[in-house]
């Protein structure tokens, strides 16, 4: 059986891997992007339950397309940015396959690269990283664990009630 290459895998399917596969498919380039999860599943299940973005919508938008229901001067909620990102992809019909982890990925000698997935093996030309950059949770050994001092890392942090 052969397999499939594309000439870009984009891995990750947020907000930077969003904006990868339009600008790919702009420029007619063949591509496919993995996402481990659903499409903004980090703004869905890690993050505080009041977070809103971080910038005003005109800022944190994507040139083609506006955010429903938030003005340009205001702050989408975490919620209004999941459903954004969604519509965002169908919009631009991004080549986009959900549910599939990138577990290796090595360059090979004669060029490209080979993609260790959940679903088997893939190759690229080309990789694009786009998985954000706090995946892992950092705890800085400033306090001994045996201190009995309760540490709770910002990913976990829903609101109020969890620090209980």
């Amino acid at each position: 059986m052969t397999m499939k290459t594309h000439n870009t895998i984009v891995v990750g399917g947020g907000q930077a891997g969003l904006a990868a596969s339009e600008h790919l498919s702009n420029q007619g380039v063949d591509h496919l992007v993995l996402e481990r999860d659903r499409i903004a599943e980090k703004w869905r299940t890690a993050r505080w339950d009041n977070l809103v973005a971080n910038g005003p919508a005109w800022h944190d938008r994507f040139p083609t397309m506006k955010i429903n229901g938030v003005g340009d001067d205001g702050f989408a909620s975490k919620d209004q940015m999941a459903v954004y990102f969604e519509e965002f992809a169908e919009q631009i019909s991004a080549p986009i396959k959900c549910g599939v982890t990138v577990n290796a990925v090595s360059r090979l000698d004669e060029g490209g690269f080979l993609l260790e997935t959940s679903e088997g093996a893939m190759m690229a030309e080309n990789v694009i990283a786009a998985t954000g950059p706090f995946q892992i949770p950092v705890f800085p050994k400033i306090i001994p664990e045996d201190s009995g001092v309760r540490q709770i890392h910002s990913c976990y942090y829903r609101n109020p009630q969890s620090l209980d």
